[in-house]
């Protein structure tokens, strides 16, 4: 008889899903003021610090291809910036309510649920600075981990 893999019994699980948020944050700034070395070395921290699960490695390669797709100028990676050019709120809350909603279903590998988390994260962040040139002013997310309720330690590295 074999087991239902669950997150419980997961071979690759070894607890939540954690991404030191702080080099995500610089990481995500870069990428906006177009700071691509600076960037880059970011993207290498992230990378040093997730673990090697399914859900880590999604959420890297989301960052990834935020990236090059702000750093090329090929049509093929044209629908993020497309999508986003007014940047006006109700587009960024519109997007950010579909990628949260993705990275929560459990119907999606945990792979997906990564990448999505990490597209979540970059709209909260376009979010913040939307809101940032209005007097109310939203936190950037603290930790980014499958299970919300869990924070982290290693906040001041």
């Amino acid at each position: 008889m074999s087991r239902k893999k669950t997150r419980s019994n997961d071979a690759d699980s070894g607890g939540p899903r954690v991404i030191p948020q702080i080099p995500v944050n610089k990481f995500l700034e870069h990428v906006e003021a177009r700071a691509w070395t600076d960037a880059e070395k970011e993207l290498d921290i992230i990378r040093q610090k997730s673990d090697n699960s399914q859900w880590s490695r999604g959420y890297v390669k989301a960052l990834e291809g935020l990236m090059l797709t702000y750093r090329t100028n090929d049509d093929k990676y044209i629908f993020l910036p497309k999508v986003l050019a007014s940047r006006t709120e109700e587009t960024i809350g519109s997007l950010k309510k579909e990628f949260s909603e993705f990275a929560a279903n459990e119907l999606h590998g945990e792979y997906d649920r990564g990448y999505f988390k990490a597209l979540d994260d970059y709209l909260t962040l376009l979010g913040n600075t939307k809101s940032a040139q209005t007097p109310a002013e939203t936190p950037p997310p603290q930790q980014a981990t499958l299970d919300q309720s869990t924070t982290s330690t290693d906040q001041d590295k």
